[in-house]
């Protein structure tokens, strides 16, 4: 018999496997595997996923560019559409502070050494985009270069073309970085308070987010002392490691990261103490614009899906992936998304990572308990709960040599499974990425193939996550 199809989450729709449906062949169990254990705790909730988890992050100088955010950008928009109704763009960066709003001006990206314009065509065509893909932006203004005049004046025409696709403002990017201020938070906060209340004087109910930080547990703590009542998020940004760093390899990017375990647990801390959320609104693999044969790989994509739940275990409000164009003037090697001159979007393996997270990442993130062999191996696994009662297991064996055999108990209600596979030919591929046994298409279309059913017997699930590879597993009645 089949059950009822799945609700559609973030614009992706499963049905659960029967035994009648042909389903793709799971991998088979070498019988080299070392066995992996899960067990659920369904009452301990670690995270309420935000529906507007998942976003991506552009260089101010990305919105100057011709054809590509618009409604018209029929491929992007899908692309969009893919991961969520419901997600965030976050325009800022580096650029930001060498930026300018002209409104008949003539648009023109630049990199951080010159002047980037903005002019009104180009918000009101950012504004049919954010419609048209449901996503709300993040706007960063210049605190850099820039005047509280000319932040009034950019504010009020971003606010008028996004309309109620305006999530909030920032000012600045990186901060502590920013010459003006030396180093002085007290110089910088300053600063924040003069141009908020020009900005408020215009738009009295303008909301913000900051500081935009580029780490300074300090500056952020201050800053969620003074402002945590009068902003909509704490933002920080994250980069596992430089890209001309020779020690930025694959096997760095897939080990976990013990320092910054530690900086989002002081995070947490700040965000319960202040009863504000906060966002990791720029991040990726290796700043620089990434690393070529590292950045642009499946090893990636199995980094990004497990960071995201990282940050979702240790109840962060959400993420923005940098793509596209970066400070320097090309686009990044890490990008999810990219573009040719004509403007044809394509999907890189990033995105597949981001599509794996969309059908898992929603409703609780639960308590689950992962028991390894001695030694264990690089794997990561995950729980959550949808508002439909759905569990959701997510496996990421980021291990490059050792595949696991993993058992699961089924919760109570549940007595069927199916997988949905993040696979590639190895670790190093730059392309046959594919989720759910499809790939994107280069109209920016996705279609999952039918799921993998996966064994029950006797109350358990059971399933093989090879190396380098992650499974996402639905149990249900």
């Amino acid at each position: 018999m089949r059950s009822a199809p799945l609700r559609p989450i973030r614009g992706i729709a499963f049905s659960l496997a029967c035994a009648t449906l042909v389903c793709a062949h799971a991998p088979a169990d070498t019988g080299n595997a070392q066995k992996v254990r899960l067990q659920v705790d369904p009452k301990t909730v670690l995270n309420h996923l935000s529906p507007s988890f998942l976003g991506l992050g552009y260089e101010s100088s990305a919105v100057a560019q011709s054809n590509f955010f618009t409604a018209k950008n029929a491929p992007l928009v899908r692309l969009y559409r893919n991961l969520s109704p419901h997600g965030l763009i976050r325009i800022g960066g580096n650029v930001s502070d060498h930026t300018k709003y002209l409104p008949d001006g003539a648009a023109a990206p630049h990199t951080e050494r010159e002047v980037t314009i903005i002019n009104h065509e180009c918000l009101v065509d950012l504004g049919g985009f954010a419609r048209a893909t449901g996503w709300k932006v993040m706007w960063g203004l210049n605190l850099g270069s820039g005047s509280p005049e000319e932040a009034v004046q950019e504010a009020v025409a971003v606010a008028s073309a996004l309309g109620n696709q305006l999530h909030s403002f920032e000012l600045g990017n990186e901060v502590e970085a920013l010459p003006r201020f030396k180093n002085s938070y007290a110089a910088y906060h300053a600063a924040f308070l003069e141009y908020k209340a020009a900005i408020r004087v215009a738009i009295p109910n303008a909301p913000f987010s900051g500081p935009d930080s580029i780490g300074r547990m300090d500056w952020i703590t201050s800053f969620a002392e003074t402002e945590s009542s009068d902003i909509k998020l704490l933002t920080q940004h994250y980069y596992r490691g430089g890209a001309k760093d020779p020690a930025s390899t694959i096997e760095k990017l897939l080990k976990p990261d013990e320092g910054w375990k530690s900086r989002l647990a002081k995070l947490q801390e700040i965000s319960r103490e202040h009863g504000i959320p906060f966002r990791i609104n720029e991040v990726n693999s290796f700043y620089g614009g990434g690393k070529p044969g590292v950045s642009d790989t499946f090893g990636s994509a199995l980094w990004c899906l497990d960071y995201m739940f990282r940050l979702a275990a240790h109840g962060a409000e959400g993420i923005n992936l940098e793509t596209d164009l970066n400070q320097l003037g090309w686009i990044s090697h890490y990008s999810p998304i990219v573009h040719d001159p004509t403007g044809n979007c394509t999907a890189r393996p990033e995105y597949y990572g981001m599509l794996a997270f969309a059908a898992a990442g929603n409703g609780d993130l639960v308590k689950l308990t992962v028991d390894q062999p001695p030694g264990g191996i690089n794997l990561s696994a995950y729980a959550t709960k949808n508002p439909g009662g759905w569990y959701w297991i997510t496996v990421v064996n980021k291990d490059l040599t050792v595949d696991a055999q993993v058992e699961i108990a089924l919760p109570e209600g549940c007595s069927a499974a199916e997988a949905h596979r993040l696979s590639a030919p190895s670790a190093e591929s730059q392309d046959q990425v594919t989720f759910s046994g499809a790939e994107v298409s280069a109209d920016g279309n996705w279609t999952p193939r039918p799921p993998e059913k996966v064994a029950v017997k006797d109350g358990a699930a059971r399933w093989l996550a090879p190396h380098a590879s992650a499974v996402v597993v639905r149990l249900g009645p």
